[in-house]
Formats: C-alpha cells, structure tokens, sequence
C-alpha cells in the first residue's frame, strides 16, 4: 500500500511538471512580438537617433553602407518611430543574410519577429514591410 501511494504521488508531481513545463511555453510563445521600422547597422542607427525623426532619416540610409564591414560589424537594429531596438547574435545573422538578399537599396522597411526584452530583441525573422507607412 505504501509503494502505491508513493507511486500515486510521483504520477501527481510529474503532472504537475508537464503542466508548469507547457505553461511556460506558451508564456514565451506570447512574448513573440513583430516590430515594423528600418533595419539599420548599429553603428549609423545611433547618429540617426539624433534626427527629429529618426525612422525617416533611417529609411535614407543605404544599403551600401549597412553591409560595408564596419558597420556590419557593429551589429544592426531596427528603427520604429523614435526607438531602436538591436539584434541579438542570431538577429545579426539573420539581418545579414535579408541584406544579402534584398534588392533594395534604401528604405529598408521590415517586419521583425522575435521576442524582445528591453531596447533589445532575439530575432526570429525578418521580412521585407510594405513601404508605405
């Protein structure tokens, strides 16, 4: 009989685990968030934060220059609004292989997906945006 309650008890614990386990997940799942602005290297983002408007002067800025070494170097972010928001390692990536592969070359308008704590985001994708704003 004591083996069986210990048993019972052990089923109810590992119940109990599963369920804070999927709560969790879903919890950082609803963290996903997507930021629309101009994807901009670090380096150039942080003179554009100086503008009146600094996603306007962001859209200006060439694509040349964000993937010159320098400037890639530095990392990128995105620009929305009057914000800028930087990548994670896995973000820089991403960002460089969406500049590689873009046509565009200003207003680098995009969607950036990911989970965001603070001024910075863990990208999980980046999308081309609508241009118009």
């Amino acid at each position: 009989m004591r083996m069986f309650l210990c048993a019972i008890a052990a089923v109810c614990a590992l119940g109990f685990v599963a369920t804070m386990s999927i709560a969790d997940d879903a919890d950082s799942k609803s963290q996903q968030t997507t930021i629309t602005g101009i994807l901009i290297d670090q380096a150039c983002g942080g003179k554009m934060m100086s503008e009146a408007d600094p996603e306007k002067a962001a859209a200006e800025h060439p694509k040349s220059c964000a993937t010159k070494a320098a400037c890639a170097a530095s990392g990128y972010s995105v620009i929305s609004g009057k914000e800028m928001i930087k990548f994670d390692d896995n973000g820089n990536n991403i960002a460089k292989d969406w500049l590689q592969k873009t046509t565009k070359e200003d207003n680098l308008r995009v969607n950036v997906t990911g989970t965001r704590d603070g001024d910075k985001i863990a990208v999980t994708s980046i999308t081309a945006a609508d241009d118009a704003k």
